[in-house]
């Protein structure tokens, strides 16, 4: 969505250039760009003034606005740099680009120095002393020397203070998916943040509650609540009321059934506040490794030691690892008896609709299948959702992987059990099939547990003493075997198909694109319909036939890139995820990468067929496609070999490989714009550079509609169709000639 604001407020900038920007003079220029950029940094001034200061800043109304004002003048400053300097589009375009590709580094550079609100200043201060440089000689040397002086001041301030900041802690939104305000529905419970820390990977908030102090809740930017709970350190004397809590959690009660033999060691993904290490910890489990992804969490855990009991400080047999849980579990360091994975939920989850379109590598038919390979033959799988329904996804996921092991839909159901709660449903999968002495020995210890605890609603082999919920209903229709898995699958009321690494919308269980994206993408595509419409019907009157189909040819080959290039942007930023982990570093590599190469493509492709200009665009739209089939196909079979060694080995290998694909795509656009000029058609580009980022803000939309219907290869391979498109049209334009 961020993104999408960003191309959408380019392109509005551009549009707004081309009606009322009409300078092109390059001494008149300057003054222009220098304005610009003076109001671009004070507009990321306000914005952060207003974050930070305003509580209105949550209406998503205000905050978009106030986020598309830089990125508005910014459109501004480049449609202007590029409708002047035409003849020189390829050198200005690798500026561009060189820029972009530091700035996506220095991005997370300046997050984890500064965090967010330092690092927005002093991109502010930067761009303040790049303005001062295009200040003429019309202003007092003196004062120019002084707001330079100033301006470096402030920057290197901000510098030196690190995270420290004046400004005020930024407000956490009250929407349904931040747990943050909905944890407990006392609305006298007063939430108070003790410990607050920026990353790549977001805020960590740590947030303590007035009318008890025995449960605390870690938060990333107010939502994915996980506990930590107060721990006096002695596994031999509990506090009784911890012991309750332990209890009274659906997750906690498979560790109470698990035997001797299964307790030499277990595996947490993303152990959070800790609760299910702590689990571990009182069952008695000899060896707890913990793979966090978020290291601001670990490092919260491991100071309030005073709290929690140091559970991951204090004890010699828990490890706690910072890293993402599907590439630990990819290299295979050992077999454990035990994995462990509790989805982020608070008390009083909201609305999981709001995860909707979050991507799950965790919990994909090829994630179940690593599981299983790092599983000892009595190890099991301990899984707790949000719902009902995603259990029933969950177990349908479960039985594709087991089903590519030889293990039958049906067979299955004898190695699960399930604990169906409302908020917090828990299910057990064994490696191998429970015995009749395995149930027996479950259902004594059952019968021992308080009557207040979760019950265990599905056992192999007790159907006739089974509760009727909607999970056993499941269970029964895929036991009669009077239908296959995918039918059942297709007769659930939701969307509760298995999910594959390709397509790994998890929590998407509504059928079909949810209905926001296909009112975002209809809107998208009428207002870039007007954007190219208005403007052609008002110059068309001008233009002989020859200029109009010539105009029109080059609107379709800037519409295509547009939505061409973010289609496969995305795509690709989705696949890297899965092989990089963080979302954040994923994004830096990508566009580092991309942005580089296309620099260096866009510096050198001038001489690539320096006088045929037609010719060139045909030869690298083709390139593009045969290199775009590579990067899909070819690319993740290497980087999955890769899991094996450390996250900077394998951004490494990504960032190289992208750069000739890079290079090929950085060749387009300049080209298109040399077209312009050698028709003396410059004072279009202002309105082609709108139309380019109207189309790209669509393809951003079309490229999430995609991968939901198809998976994000299909997307990509469609992505590149529309540069197969740019090919067709010049190979029909060289027809013509």
């Amino acid at each position: 969505m961020i993104l999408s604001l960003a191309i959408l407020g380019l392109s509005c900038g551009s549009i707004f250039a081309y009606y009322r920007l009409n300078t092109s003079d390059k001494d008149k220029l300057i003054p222009v760009l220098r304005n610009i950029q003076l109001g671009l940094a004070g507009s990321l001034g306000v914005f952060i003034v207003a974050v930070t200061s305003f509580s209105f800043i949550t209406n998503h109304l205000v905050y978009f606005f106030l986020l598309v004002i830089p990125f508005f003048l910014a459109g501004l400053f480049y449609a202007k740099v590029f409708e002047t300097y035409a003849a020189e589009s390829f050198t200005v375009y690798a500026a561009d680009l060189a820029g972009a590709a530091i700035g996506s580094v220095a991005a997370i550079l300046a997050i984890s120095a500064l965090g967010p609100v330092n690092g927005v200043l002093l991109l502010a201060a930067l761009i303040i002393c790049s303005a001062l440089s295009l200040v003429g000689s019309k202003w007092p040397k003196a004062a120019v020397t002084g707001l330079f002086v100033l301006a470096i001041a402030g920057g290197g301030w901000i510098i030196f203070s690190g995270h420290n900041t004046f400004m005020d802690r930024i407000p956490i939104g009250d929407f349904p998916e931040k747990d943050f305000h909905h944890t407990y529905p006392d609305q006298f419970t007063q939430s108070i943040i003790t410990d607050s820390r920026w990353s790549v990977y977001g805020r960590a908030d740590l947030v303590e509650y007035s009318h008890q102090n025995v449960v605390r809740h870690l938060f990333v930017d107010g939502a994915a609540g996980t506990q930590m709970l107060r721990f006096n350190g002695n596994l031999s004397e509990q506090d009784p009321v911890l012991s309750n809590l332990l209890l009274e959690s659906s997750s906690f009660i498979p560790y109470v059934l698990l035997k001797p033999e299964e307790k030499d060691n277990m595996l947490v993904i993303g152990p959070g506040g800790g609760k299910e290490v702590l689990g571990g910890l009182v069952t008695g489990v000899r060896q707890i490794t913990g793979v966090e992804i978020n290291p601001d969490f670990v490092e919260i855990v491991k100071d309030q030691r005073a709290f929690n009991g140091g559970i991951y400080t204090d004890f010699p047999n828990v490890e706690i690892l910072v890293g993402e849980g599907r590439q630990y579990v990819k290299q295979k360091p050992q077999l454990f008896d035990v994995l462990v994975m509790a989805l982020p939920s608070t008390q009083q989850l909201q609305s999981i609709d709001n995860y909707a379109l979050s991507e799950n590598f965790l919990l994909t038919v090829e994630a179940i299948r690593d599981y299983m390979d790092i599983l000892t033959p009595e190890g099991q799988m301990i899984f707790t959702v949000h719902n009902p329904w995603e259990l029933k996804r969950l177990i349908a996921t479960a039985m594709t992987a087991f089903g590519e092991r030889g293990v039958e839909p049906n067979e299955l159901l004898n190695h699960m059990i399930i604990f169906e709660t409302d908020y917090a449903p828990t299910v057990v999968i064994k490696k191998q099939p429970y015995s009749t002495q395995d149930l027996q020995g479950v259902m004594q210890t059952l019968s021992r547990l308080r009557e207040n605890a979760p019950q265990v609603t599905y056992v192999p082999d007790q159907w006739r003493s089974l509760p009727n919920t909607t999970v056993n209903d499941f269970l029964q229709d895929i036991r009669t075997g009077r239908s296959g898995l995918q039918t059942v699958v297709e007769n659930q009321q939701y969307d509760v198909t298995p999910v594959y690494d390709d397509s790994p919308y998890f929590y998407k269980i509504e059928p079909g694109i949810p209905e926001m994206f296909n009112k975002l993408f209809f809107a998208i595509l009428a207002a870039g319909l007007l954007i190219i419409a208005l403007p052609f019907m008002s110059i068309s009157k001008k233009l002989v036939k020859s200029q109009k189909r010539y105009i029109q040819k080059v609107l379709l080959l800037f519409t295509a890139i547009g939505i061409g290039f973010m289609v496969i942007e995305i795509t690709l930023f989705q696949k890297l995820v899965l092989y990089l982990g963080s979302p954040t570093i994923s994004l830096s590599i990508l566009l580092s990468s991309l942005l580089i190469g296309m620099g260096v493509g866009s510096l050198t492709g001038k001489k690539i067929y320096r006088d045929r200009i037609e010719t060139r665009i045909l030869v690298v739209s083709g390139l593009v496609v045969i290199a775009g089939v590579f990067v899909i196909l070819l690319y993740p079979y290497l980087l999955e070999k890769l899991l094996i060694f450390d996250v900077i080995v394998r951004a490494t290998t990504a960032f190289i490989l992208l750069l000739p694909f890079g290079y090929l795509l950085g060749i387009l656009f300049p080209s298109f714009i040399q077209l312009l000029e050698k028709a003396e058609m410059e004072e279009y580009v202002p309105w082609m550079y709108g139309v380019n980022g109207a189309m790209s803000v669509l393809g951003s939309v079309l490229a999430v509609m995609l991968s939901m219907i198809f998976g994000y290869t299909p997307a990509f391979l469609i992505g590149l169709g529309f540069y197969l498109l740019v090919l067709l049209l010049m190979f029909l334009k060289r027809d013509e000639g």
